[in-house]
């Protein structure tokens, strides 16, 4: 009867310790789901935007919208023929997305994250021009949401 007792107490003991360890378990994989989702769309469209501002001559001051949120970058640039096009990146419906000429060349984000905040900033002197970028990216899984603000600063090479 002692002995049962003793084994039931330790069965009681394990189950608690692998519950526990289970949980620790999902919520690390939680963590890990969300930081992945928002660095990684921050990371592809702070990429994207920071070669195409860097391959600009210049910036197309009717088509964006600067110091606002959601913010419109929109760039003149030559395509491979050497014509002139424009690229554009905008928010629509939480996924940062770019455009070539007006043709949607689909979204920088992934769609298990959503951008907060697209604010661009357009500094200029008399030597060169540069895009200060505000970009919030959040991202939710269960009841854990994720939220995290990157912010670069781009000069252009050609202008």
């Amino acid at each position: 009867m002692v002995e049962m007792i003793i084994y039931m107490a330790l069965l009681a003991g394990i189950t608690v310790f692998l519950v526990n360890g289970i949980s620790a378990i999902t919520k690390s994989y939680a963590d890990i789901r969300l930081a992945k989702a928002v660095s990684a769309s921050a990371s592809s469209a702070l990429q994207r935007i920071a070669y195409e501002t860097r391959q600009a001559s210049s910036f197309n001051l009717a088509g964006s919208s600067f110091g606002v949120n959601p913010g419109v970058l929109s760039l003149v640039s030559e395509n491979a023929n050497g014509a002139t096009t424009t690229v554009t990146f905008s928010v629509a419906n939480g996924l940062l997305r770019v455009s070539r000429g007006g043709v949607d060349e689909g979204p920088l984000t992934l769609s298990s994250a959503s951008v907060t905040n697209f604010t661009i900033a357009l500094l200029q002197n008399a030597v060169s021009n540069a895009a200060r970028i505000t970009l919030t990216i959040q991202s939710s899984f269960g009841v854990k949401t994720r939220t995290e603000t990157f912010y670069t600063t781009i000069v252009t090479r050609n202008m």
